[in-house]
């Protein structure tokens, strides 16, 4: 029993180190994005049970293991300090006053601070599964989302968030690990919206926006029957799903992106955006295959094949015959038709940093400094874009985090509490 105390000491302290490695190869940050995120979600349990071995090991003179709890308990705090404050960011986008626009009906059911060892539980909510928004204009085949509603009781705010998921455009549907969110936006008043979208190849990536765009305009036309405000709609999603809600925010008239002629208004109130790809031609240019001597020489290290061996598999990267691999690096190039190089327009086009205007809704950008993906940077730039062009906007970049980390233990992670908690003051000053 000893040593199964001791070993898992050790190891809470070895998943402590975890977060705060930042591997600079692609396939070395694959290998450990599954480790850094649970290491980063499980924190505040580690930190605890490092702080048991260093008690344990103090009581018995172990110094050895006296030192490795310390160690852990240290690594497991720095984490959860390191979690930032958004308040400035809000202050700057919505005025230093903006806590007396949170409505007062609302304040009861928010998250009272960014961290607490163990979040409220979420609110109680009904949920309607696959009701049918639209249909895919080439195949005909349905749309469906999900939508989660307050219980009887609960006043509504009248205001209706779009939940776009997210899986490279490849993968993925409604409901996927996201119900702690919707439970808890819904128990304060909120409809969600979650919805399925065709996927690649069946849909290229302007079909899906506009698919986003059938969306909105369903539940604008069944607003009434919801309880909904058509004002007041929000769209959201994380990663792809991020990309095509900014998107879908962004463009409403854009000739590239419309519906038919008299189909309607697709203006939303605001866009909430997870770890969202906003500059395509950036994106691509860090899946482009490394042009060096080892490369020409087909060469890869061990690390980098079995990195891109696990995305391939993720993303269910075939075309096909199951022989005809496609490459992750070449995700973009073969969804696109193209790499940047020869259609550069339509990198751009996709992009939602070349729709950056007065015209974007206020925006919330949530982001992880240590993306598997190297989103971070482009995410910046995007958000001081955003900035220059009068928009609302607030970005909280959050250190030593990697993509997807809203999803795993929302109720013990420091960061996806920290985002939930944004997230609910961002739509609440949208009511």
């Amino acid at each position: 029993m000893k040593t199964v105390i001791k070993a898992m000491i050790y190891q809470s302290a070895l998943l402590g180190v975890l977060p705060f490695l930042r591997p600079s190869s692609l396939g070395a940050a694959v290998l450990l994005w599954p480790f850094k995120l649970l290491a980063g979600a499980l924190s505040p349990l580690l930190g605890l049970v490092g702080g048991l071995g260093a008690l344990l090991g103090f009581a018995r003179r172990d110094w050895k293991l006296a030192g490795v709890g310390a160690v852990g308990l240290g690594l497991a705090t720095r984490y959860v300090l390191d979690v930032p404050n958004s308040q400035g960011e809000f202050d700057t986008a919505f005025g230093p006053s903006w806590p007396e626009r949170v409505p007062a009906s609302l304040r009861p059911y928010l998250l009272p601070r960014r961290w607490s060892p163990l979040a409220r539980p979420p609110g109680r909510a009904s949920m309607e599964r696959d009701l049918v928004y639209g249909q895919n204009v080439e195949t005909g085949g349905l749309l469906l989302a999900d939508v989660w509603q307050p219980l009887n009781g609960v006043p509504r705010t009248g205001l209706a968030v779009i939940f776009v998921h997210g899986g490279g455009w490849r993968i993925g549907d409604k409901d996927m690990g996201t119900r702690p969110l919707f439970q808890r936006l819904a128990g304060q008043g909120h409809l969600v919206m979650d919805i399925a979208y065709t996927l690649w190849p069946q849909a290229d990536i302007p079909t899906m926006i506009t698919e986003v765009k059938q969306a909105i305009l369903w539940l604008k036309e069944n607003a009434s029957t919801y309880g909904v405000d058509p004002d007041r709609l929000v769209l959201m999603g994380g990663s792809a799903g991020g990309h095509l809600a900014l998107m879908g925010a962004y463009t409403a008239g854009h000739p590239a992106f419309s519906l038919a002629s008299d189909a309607g208004d697709t203006t939303v109130r605001g866009v909430v955006a997870f770890y969202p790809p906003t500059d395509f031609l950036q994106l691509q240019k860090q899946f482009i295959p490394d042009r060096g001597p080892d490369a020409e020489r087909g060469l890869l290290s061990s690390v980098e094949k079995a990195g891109e061996s696990l995305l391939s598999r993720l993303f269910k990267l075939s075309h096909g015959d199951l022989e005809s691999k496609i490459e992750f690096r070449e995700m973009m190039a073969v969804m696109l038709g193209g790499d940047a190089d020869q259609i550069p327009e339509a990198f751009r086009l996709l992009s939602p940093s070349s729709h950056v205007g007065p015209h974007c809704p206020p925006t919330l950008l949530l982001q992880g400094s240590d993306d598997v993906f190297q989103l971070a940077p482009a995410v910046r730039r995007f958000h001081q874009d955003l900035r220059q062009a009068g928009v609302p906007t607030v970005l909280v970049d959050f250190p030593h985090t990697d993509h997807a980390f809203d999803l795993l233990f929302p109720r013990i992670s420091p960061v996806a509490q920290a985002s939930t908690y944004d997230v609910e003051r961002f739509l609440a000053l949208l009511v």
